[in-house]
């Protein structure tokens, strides 16, 4: 049977990597004589809505394989994902559409989780010598302030990361397509020194902790946050478990010994990180803090959160 990919295209992403690129794309697709048709998002959130028009559209389409392609960053894929488990969530009885994705983001965290290469022409023949979708762990949340679902692909945090997160996506170093890359380590710098912590409540199977100086708090279901950082090493999103790392706010030297310790993976034995997998758990928190979900912030805000896990089917190998 024949693949049709429905691409989804992020000019914006990578700081406009992605518009530079996607005219390079298209001409390699072309070669490659695939069969596709794309649209281009013109504004933010735009992805979810085309992913529900498509998945409404090819519901009826039997005589090819339809695939829908998200070209751009995290928050692309985040986006298009979001809109395609919207639309199948309110429509159980259809059977889903995979997804695919063509990693030219900042970050690229799933990219590397997935085992997608970061070079797109590579990225394309890992994508057309798939031949079936597999199923993949998705995070969802659940916001009880204002009865919100939603999905995420890489992480949730709240907290120092988040703050990052908005620093980094409001710097000027972002939107330019080289340095972009780097505006997680310059935002680093920027907030290390003038975070305060904050009290946070963990809730586990009925059973609550409460860390009164939680400083770094992320979920995920892979190992990679930041561009890249293993933050959760053993994380993987073939695993049906969510993993949670809280770091209670560390002295100067406490920090030095977190920086050591992370690029060797032993960071999670340090008596001031706490770890936990599980399939569901809920945050709160009793203060505003900055909030971040796959790269795209939620605001600075209180948190009642509750996370647990969902699949969907990639067109991975």
């Amino acid at each position: 049977m024949q693949t049709k990919f429905y691409i989804i295209v992020n000019e914006a992403a990578g700081g406009g990597k992605a518009k530079q690129e996607w005219p390079q794309i298209q001409s390699e697709l072309n070669s490659l004589s695939v069969n596709y048709q794309f649209q281009k998002t013109i504004y933010s959130g735009h992805a979810i809505k085309l992913a529900q028009e498509l998945c409404a559209e090819l519901k009826s389409a039997t005589n090819q394989e339809n695939v829908i392609l998200a070209v751009g960053g995290d928050g692309t894929l985040h986006e298009t994902l979001t809109g395609m488990k919207k639309y199948f969530t309110n429509h159980p009885d259809e059977t889903p559409i995979p997804i695919a994705y063509l990693p030219i983001g900042s970050g690229n965290d799933f990219a590397r989780a997935a085992g997608l290469s970061l070079n797109w022409k590579t990225a394309i023949q890992q994508i057309l010598s798939c031949h079936s979708a597999r199923p993949i762990s998705i995070a969802t949340f659940d916001n009880h302030q204002d009865k919100e679902l939603g999905y995420f692909v890489n992480n949730f945090g709240i907290g120092f990361d988040a703050t990052i997160v908005s620093k980094a996506n409001h710097s000027k170093i972002k939107k330019r397509p080289f340095l972009g890359q780097f505006s997680y380590i310059f935002a680093v710098l920027g907030v290390l020194t003038s975070f305060k912590a904050f009290p946070l409540k963990l809730t586990v199977d009925d059973k609550t902790t409460t860390y009164q100086k939680a400083f770094l708090v992320t979920t995920s279901n892979h190992p990679y946050f930041g561009g890249g950082v293993k933050i959760l090493p053993q994380a993987s999103i073939f695993n049906q478990q969510l993993e949670l790392i809280i770091v209670e706010k560390p002295s100067f030297l406490q920090l030095i010994l977190f920086l050591i310790m992370l690029p060797l993976g032993k960071h999670l034995n340090l008596k001031y990180v706490h770890h936990l997998v599980s399939d569901k758990f809920r945050l709160t928190t009793s203060n505003p803090q900055f909030g971040q979900i796959d790269g795209e912030e939620t605001g600075d805000r209180i948190f009642d959160i509750s996370f647990g896990i969902s699949t969907y089917p990639f067109w991975l190998k």
